[in-house]
């Protein structure tokens, strides 16, 4: 996993490292540097905190959870917002979730079960007490701090509580959600109840009651079927433990206690080997009644299986019902008559119904169905995958710098969610990444610039530094500094001013090679050069490569050679050879202009010359001489 670049956000928080990464938000660690502490700070993705209606239901939810203050809840710290970005500060709780210690180590025993059991229900009868909701009670979100502190977290699906609070989806984990909640999207806090039963139930045995390849499978036996004993698959589990998970997990929410607090109570006196109260009692179809029951349909002599089940469970009592006076014969007589025709309506009756609930929740249209992971697929492929669900499909686009344009970020609900068959799925596909200018970074200090870039939604690039006319320490260039538009989330390579060059013109070779050397400059070649204004064997100038000179660079040194002007001599009267000697001594050139034959150069004399004398020339000038 990269660690990003530290950044403060909201001049505040360092982040240090990433923690976890969700369908709505990235999880860092960070520091408080105002309190010098740890804390999680949960960042909404930026396609999701741009959306309204996401941010005031996400602010509103932050609020429920910082009503929330308990040892064995994680608490929340803070809420905020920089420029377009949402984030939540919370507790830093080091240590393993639950899902990790089941998976890890299996089942746990039963004294251990109630040790980590306790807390948890503690904090979530708190939340209870407070009027909140978790509606989302699963392992992964029970924490196992190192100092051995037991804390429910994730908030994220919560709800105040009412009297019949209206999901308007189906929400929570299809292994742990309540048969209220999947049949009608109606919860409480007996809902809450409910998944803690399920997760007291896996705790025990290390596995969940009910299991299925397909959601709708899983969801149909939540709605349908009782949780079994934990005994029946571990029979070393005590009855006490079977009675609570049985009460806790009834299928009528009446049944079950009214809130954690409840369910607490008897957890705590089971933990003290007090007597328990665990309510009405529940009716297992594991129990011998419900296999008595099961046999009127399907015994020949079923008058008497009937008087048993219906009388009662005392054989003495049924025996002398059966052959006691004439008067009670007779009544029995007519109630196994009328039994002869109702049994058989009860049987096609639940047939049908059994049928029909088949059907309604398996490729009806009340049928579950799991949403199929579709990322980076085309619009083709990803209509074809959910034509088998009967999904109705709608499509909204969005910009992506790491999906393609034209493919699918994500879908709404997200893969692996489920939904009733025939639903609606939000495909969004990516319309390349989006093109924004990079704010102004020049003037600024690392630090800085790199919380302007977080907030822009750049990442900082490569950093290097050179020595440059601008304050030392701040930005003189960066990536896309001239205004061009680049692909947001991009990484911004920035240069940072070592500040400038020290002026060395006329010191001499060895000062300027010393004074380089202390900046981290070596002098790779020096090069004379005149100069009417440096003294011979003083340094000139400097010339640096072509790019930034930073440290550990070079550069060459000009070196004077001193003057190259040369005052021009009279040379009228003066005979052309003489005149050639005179300029040629003073480095300059000789152009004769004559009708003389060479041979008489030595008598002619020179009449003008094109520079007159006194002017000023450089070596390598050329002078024409006029005889004619």
């Amino acid at each position: 996993m990269t660690e990003p670049t530290p950044t403060l956000l909201a001049d505040r928080y360092r982040i240090e490292s990433l923690i976890a990464s969700g369908g709505m938000a990235k999880v860092y660690l960070a520091e408080d540097t105002r309190l010098e502490r740890k804390v999680a700070i949960k960042v909404i993705h930026t396609h999701l905190a741009a959306d309204d209606s996401f941010r005031e239901k996400f602010i509103r939810e932050a609020k429920i959870a910082a009503k929330l203050s308990h040892p064995n809840l994680v608490n929340v710290f803070d809420q905020g917002e920089v420029g377009t970005s949402l984030f939540l500060v919370m507790e830093y709780v080091s240590g393993i979730t639950l899902r990790d210690a089941l998976n890890d180590f299996g089942k746990f025993t039963p004294k251990r079960t109630l040790e980590v059991f306790e807390p948890f229900l503690q904090g979530l009868a708190a939340a209870h007490a407070a009027g909140i909701l978790h509606r989302d009670i699963k392992p992964e979100n029970v924490l196992l701090a190192d100092d051995g502190r037991v804390k429910l977290s994730d908030f994220g699906l919560s709800r105040t509580i009412d009297s019949h609070t209206q999901s308007g989806s189906l929400v929570g984990t299809v292994a742990y959600i309540s048969p209220e909640l999947a049949t009608r999207g109606i919860a409480d806090a007996r809902s809450d109840v409910y998944s803690a039963g399920i997760m007291f139930f896996e705790m025990l045995t290390g596995k969940q009651p009910f299991l299925g390849d397909q959601a709708v499978q899983v969801v149909y036996q939540h709605a349908n079927d009782s949780v079994p004993k934990p005994s029946t698959l571990e029979p070393e589990i005590p009855e006490a433990f079977d009675r609570l998970v049985l009460w806790a997990t009834a299928r009528e929410a009446g049944d079950r206690p009214s809130n954690a607090s409840e369910l607490l109570k008897a957890v705590t006196a089971l933990r003290s080997g007090s007597r328990m109260n665990f309510g009405p009692t529940v009716v297992n179809r594991t129990e011998p009644f419900a296999a008595a029951a099961t046999q009127v349909l399907i015994d020949q002599n079923f008058e008497a299986v009937a008087a048993t089940a219906v009388i009662g469970a005392n054989p003495t009592e049924t025996f002398e019902a059966l052959n006691g006076a004439d008067g009670a014969l007779h009544e029995l007589s007519a109630t196994q008559t009328k039994r002869r025709w109702i049994l058989p309506i009860v049987t096609v009756l639940v047939a049908v119904i059994a049928s029909a609930a088949g059907w309604w929740f398996g490729s009806g249209p009340g049928g579950i169905v799991t949403l199929p992971e579709l990322s980076n697929r085309t619009i083709a492929q990803a209509t074809t995958a959910l034509d088998p669900l009967g999904a109705h499909v709608t499509q909204a686009k969005e910009n992506s710098g790491s999906v393609a344009s034209g493919l699918v970020i994500r879908t709404e609900p997200v893969a692996g969610s489920w939904l009733w068959r025939g639903g609606n799925v939000k495909l969004v596909i990516s319309a390349g990444p989006k093109l924004v200018t990079v704010p102004n970074l020049k003037g600024k200090n690392l630090v800085d610039a790199t919380t302007t870039l977080s907030v822009a939604g750049f990442k900082l690039g490569k950093t290097n530094e050179s020595f440059n006319a601008a304050a030392v320490g701040t930005i003189f260039d960066y990536t896309a500094s001239d205004g061009t538009k680049i692909a947001e989330g991009s990484k911004i390579d920035i240069s940072i001013s070592l500040g400038s060059l020290p002026t060395l013109i006329g010191v001499s070779v060895d000062t300027a090679t010393a004074t380089l050397k202390a900046l981290g400059i070596t002098v790779s070649k020096t090069t004379e050069v005149f100069s009417d204004t440096v003294a011979s064997g003083s340094v000139v100038g400097i010339t640096q490569p072509n790019g930034p000179l930073g440290k550990g660079g070079s550069v060459e040194l000009q070196v004077s050679k001193g003057t190259n002007a040369v005052v021009m001599p009279n040379l009228v009267g003066e005979t052309i050879s003489a005149s050639i000697a005179v300029l040629k001594q003073l480095g300059l050139n000789a152009i004769i202009d004559t009708n003389a034959l060479r041979k008489n150069w030595g008598i002619v004399r020179v009449k003008s010359t094109s520079v007159p004398a006194g002017g000023t020339l450089r070596i390598g000038d050329s002078v024409t001489i006029r005889a004619r």
